[in-house]
């Protein structure tokens, strides 16, 4: 369902002013939220997990968000697929765990069965003239970047030829392709997906806020001093490749292409890792020799978000569940080959981004609140919030392309 071309969502674009939060049904009306899920959760990559959580044959996991699960499984060749989470005979949910393995998928309802590459196999009592070969599960494309899995349920998924070059060295340097997740949370937040990723957006808060994340990264301080800290950051690393500065994300993806960013910041001086004391909590990643005191920020599509630390990696990823709840999915990875109570501890690598996001969580919920509110209108966006701003510049435009 959408209303791309509706009077009612021209009215609303026509209306929404640079520079100002969005009007209330942006976050509230129940047709923009559908055509939100068809113009932009449907048609973008999406990140979905780690290969590192299928090592093995019948290995799977369940990827989820509004109506739609999606079976991410390694398949007897080795190779990662994924499937629409749907039977093919009566549309039951077929795998009902968050992850297990299968030698074969088989619906719980009327045992209809499919091999790891989503073929039928076996379907019991059927007419003379059914095609098995007509009924496998719908494929979903899916890519990998380094050990990374995204999904993308569009018949005609943006390129992501230009991401996969330009992403080459950071992959290699950081070892994305052999880390492992160490952990994950999940966190129903009763509120718009909108105000969460805005809310991941901006600094405007952190200090005020996240007085733990404030002492370990310098963008906390207000912009003139972060610039600052973070010229001469980047002026005594200037040889290093981890300060390429890539941005293709939002409206300057090329045309057809996948957006992406990366870019490198400083933190506080002295902080080495995302962590309580700002201490390594874990062993390098990937090829480094040493800390430089400084985090990469990794953006792939808009919706999926990384954080590289030398020694460890934040994924966040918010998804909708309805117009008015969403889920943020935290996943810590570390180096493949460390282990866990040796080389680090699970309550020291999740302690940083486990106090902000519930912080945040509380922050989103209570900002959901005051927009039902019959008085909000939008407000004046700060300097501190020019990427929230690309975000809603882009977001208004995805709604009708």
């Amino acid at each position: 369902m959408t209303f791309s071309n509706s009077a009612k969502l021209n009215k609303l674009l026509a209306a929404q002013q640079h520079g100002f939060s969005l009007a209330q049904d942006f976050y509230k009306d129940i047709d923009v939220y559908h055509t939100e899920i068809n113009q932009i959760f449907l048609k973008h990559w999406l990140y979905a997990g780690h290969v590192s959580q299928i090592p093995n044959t019948g290995d799977y996991i369940t990827f989820e968000f509004d109506t739609e699960s999606v079976i991410i499984v390694r398949t007897a060749q080795g190779e990662v697929k994924a499937h629409m989470n749907v039977c093919r005979h009566r549309g039951s949910r077929i795998c009902l765990e968050k992850s297990g393995s299968q030698k074969a998928l088989t619906c719980p309802y009327h045992a209809w069965s499919y091999d790891l590459d989503g073929e039928l196999i076996s379907a019991r009592n059927m007419p003379d003239d059914f095609v098995p070969s007509d009924n496998g599960l719908h494929k979903v494309n899916i890519t990998l970047i380094g050990g990374l899995v995204f999904v993308c349920l569009s018949k005609d998924p943006p390129s992501i030829d230009s991401l996969q070059k330009e992403l080459e060295q950071i992959v290699d340097i950081f070892g994305i392709n052999s880390m492992k997740l160490a952990e994950q949370k999940s966190y129903r937040i009763p509120a718009n997906w909108k105000l969460a990723v805005e809310n991941y957006q901006e600094c405007y808060h952190c200090a005020n806020s996240h007085q733990e994340f404030a002492k370990i990264h310098a963008m906390a301080k207000p912009p003139k001093l972060f610039q600052k800290a973070k010229t001469d950051y980047c002026e005594a690393n200037q040889n290093d490749p981890k300060f390429a500065e890539l941005n293709h994300y939002f409206d300057l993806a090329e045309q057809g292409q996948e957006g992406f960013q990366y870019d490198r910041n400083p933190l506080i001086r002295g902080a080495q890792s995302g962590s309580l004391s700002g201490k390594p909590v874990a062993p390098l990643l990937g090829s480094l020799q040493n800390y430089d005191g400084g985090a990469s920020e990794l953006m792939v599509g808009p919706l999926s978000y990384f954080l590289i630390y030398d020694d460890h990696m934040i994924g966040y990823r918010f998804l909708p569940i309805s117009v008015d709840e969403c889920i943020c999915v935290v996943s810590w990875f570390v180096n493949g080959s460390a282990v866990q109570g040796e080389d680090y501890q699970l309550d020291e690598l999740t302690w940083l981004w486990n106090v902000t996001t519930l912080a945040d969580k509380k922050i989103i919920m209570n900002n959901q609140k005051g927009v039902n509110s019959r008085f909000y209108q939008p407000g004046r966006l700060s300097e501190m919030e020019t990427f929230q701003q690309s975000f809603l510049d882009w977001y208004l435009k995805a709604l009708v392309k």
